[in-house]
């Protein structure tokens, strides 16, 4: 088995991990390869460090679609699913192909003459000026409406435990094909998130209050909008594929990332 790293190198942990993942793969014959480049020989990503060491190798996996396995060396790390203290058990795993490998929702996002890719979010905000911004909103080429405030997020269902979450927005299960517009800090109380099918085009156009914004995508990639600016989001034709422990479930992960108590009636 052939195996790439993409990892942060500024974790605390990631001296020791590199470490414990090159006396790993000697002892199984596994090849540890640092990447980038990546090529069709590689059968398995680690991302040792944070969701955003995740998000970079998702970007740097491009059309190979390669299964992605986060350890997390960080803090809450929604997409890293493996913990930094139980690496051996998460590497014995993929050893024996005791995972899951789940498929997720990416987006196609169009500026300009230019494409980028998210698994996230796209986020348009407030300039530096930090005036309020007006961003006309249409799905499928009808109105929607405009919303006005300090922003707007599209996330993905997997995006949804982000931003999007903090700014109010709703928790869709990752293998859900939805697209969730959440509005940042509207100015009107009857602004709400709102959820529509992944198959529909999301466009919004930047308009006159504020005459520039910044578009953010996954929170790496910035750009700077101007007015009368059109972004288009859709659904990408192509695959995130994360790894996941096989014996747990979406919902444990969510109990304990968001650390919500109680306890269940028998």
């Amino acid at each position: 088995m052939k195996i790439a790293l993409v990892f942060n190198p500024k974790k605390p942990l990631i001296k020791e991990t590199l470490k414990k993942i090159e006396v790993w793969g000697k002892r199984h014959a596994h090849e540890i390869a640092t990447a980038p480049p990546l090529d069709a020989t590689i059968d398995f990503l680690l991302a040792l460090g944070g969701d955003g060491t995740m998000l970079r190798a998702v970007r740097e996996a491009g059309e190979l679609e390669l299964p992605i396995m986060g350890i997390n060396l960080g803090g809450l790390g929604f997409l890293t699913a493996f913990q930094s203290a139980d690496i051996d058990q998460a590497l014995d795993d993929l050893h024996h192909k005791r995972i899951r490998i789940e498929e997720r929702m990416l987006f196609r996002i169009r500026l300009h003459n230019k494409k980028f890719t998210a698994l996230n979010d796209v986020t348009i905000n407030m300039s530096t000026d930090a005036r309020v911004i007006e961003l006309s909103t249409f799905v499928n080429g009808e109105f929607l409406t405009r919303f006005t405030g300090d922003g707007l997020i599209v996330s993905t269902p997997t995006g949804s435990t982000a931003y999007s979450l903090a700014a109010g927005g709703p928790i869709l299960y990752p293998s859900l094909q939805g697209i969730i517009l959440t509005p940042i800090c509207p100015h009107a109380l009857s602004a709400r998130p709102v959820v529509v099918p992944a198959q529909d085009t999301i466009t919004i156009k930047l308009g006159h209050k504020n005459p520039t914004a910044l578009l953010s995508i996954d929170g790496q990639e910035k750009h700077l909008l101007e007015t009368a600016h059109q972004v288009t989001i859709s659904k990408a034709d192509r695959y995130a594929r994360i790894v996941m422990p096989a014996r747990v479930s979406f919902f444990e992960i969510l109990r304990h990332k968001m650390r919500w108590g109680g306890l269940r009636h028998e």
